[in-house]
């Protein structure tokens, strides 16, 4: 993939050189601060070949999200076509948390993810096929419609999927008097639905799970769905923070935190967002140490072994508890 094309097309999308003002990296995150943001075009960001999404940050702000090993190079190759690098304290003043609500899209786009999947052929595990294109996603909303409605199970563990509504500009309250938004969260190795242990976790991809959450939450009454993914512990707890003062409620599968992570459970504490935790398998029949979860001290509601369709039931109990 060429790096200096991606590097244009980003430029592009946030109003051209005379548009940036500094950017620099953090984690797999390209971070440009923007003199008008009114000049950033999020639908042909999003499009741009190997952005995975993005994340407004304060009123000048955004982060454009890229895999593991590729942002540097993108970066690089900014820093040559605008001349322009990190400043000094550029990037103090956007914050986080409420002051910083994340709320990251991915519009479906077959050449991106053609490109992508290129991209990661020689990683990819061969039994992979065609199902690359479909877990290389990181972050994800996506739009439609279907119904739902399952049994709640006892105990959780390491699983993947989820489903989130979420509210036009904040957090909505119980009673519906404003749109609710709601945010859901997956840990490590969910974006590998349907080809990580099949027989425990089931054939349904990741792509699968997120249109089950966004139809769930047009279902339930919620304005956005905004779904999150990430194999690291400390953006699992940034996307908690981030979502103070924006979402209504979280619905969360820690994935493998949930059985080591105090941190998560403290994040989810400190926001104190209505929160519901699942998991795919029933954990509660799985090995000792899935036993333990430490999230759900944080959680009104566990949903365990209804496959993705626990993201439905999820949605749906979440917005009864905010009374949609």
């Amino acid at each position: 993939m060429d790096r200096d094309q991606i590097a244009e097309e980003v430029l592009a999308a946030v109003g051209g050189r005379d548009n940036v003002t500094a950017n620099d990296i953090c984690m797999t995150r390209l971070r440009i601060l923007t003199q008008d943001p009114a000049l950033v075009d999020t639908d042909q960001l999003s499009a741009a070949r190997g952005v995975l999404g993005f994340v407004k940050r304060g009123s000048n702000g955004i982060e454009v999200v890229f895999g593991p090993g590729k942002v540097e190079a993108v970066h690089e190759a900014l820093v040559r076509l605008t001349g322009i690098e990190g400043a000094d304290d550029a990037f103090d003043d956007l914050g986080s948390g409420a002051n910083a609500p994340i709320h990251v899209h991915i519009t479906q786009n077959a050449l991106r993810d053609a490109a992508l999947a290129q991209s990661r052929t020689d990683e990819a595990p061969a039994h992979a096929g065609d199902s690359v294109d479909e877990l290389v996603s990181l972050l994800d909303v996506i739009a439609d419609s279907d119904d739902g409605g399952d049994p709640v199970a006892p105990l959780d563990e390491d699983d993947e999927t989820a489903v989130a509504p979420a509210a036009a500009d904040g957090g909505a309250t119980a009673g519906g008097a404003a749109p609710a938004r709601v945010l859901v969260i997956n840990g490590p190795n969910i974006n590998m639905l349907g080809i990580r242990e099949p027989d425990i976790y089931g054939t349904d991809t990741y792509q699968a799970m997120l249109r089950v959450c966004h139809d769930a939450a047009h279902e339930a009454g919620f304005s956005d769905c905004t779904c999150f993914q990430s194999n690291h512990e400390g953006d699992l707890i940034d996307a908690i923070q981030d979502a103070y003062g924006s979402y209504a409620g979280i619905i969360i599968n820690p994935g493998a935190y949930t059985h080591t992570s105090i941190a998560i459970l403290d994040a989810a504490k400190a926001v104190g967002l209505p929160m519901i935790e699942v998991h795919i398998s029933n954990v509660a029949e799985r090995e000792e140490f899935r036993q333990v979860s430490y999230i759900r001290a944080a959680c009104f509601e566990t949903i365990i072994g209804l496959g993705v369709e626990g993201y439905r039931k999820a949605m749906h109990d979440m917005a009864a508890h905010l009374g949609l």
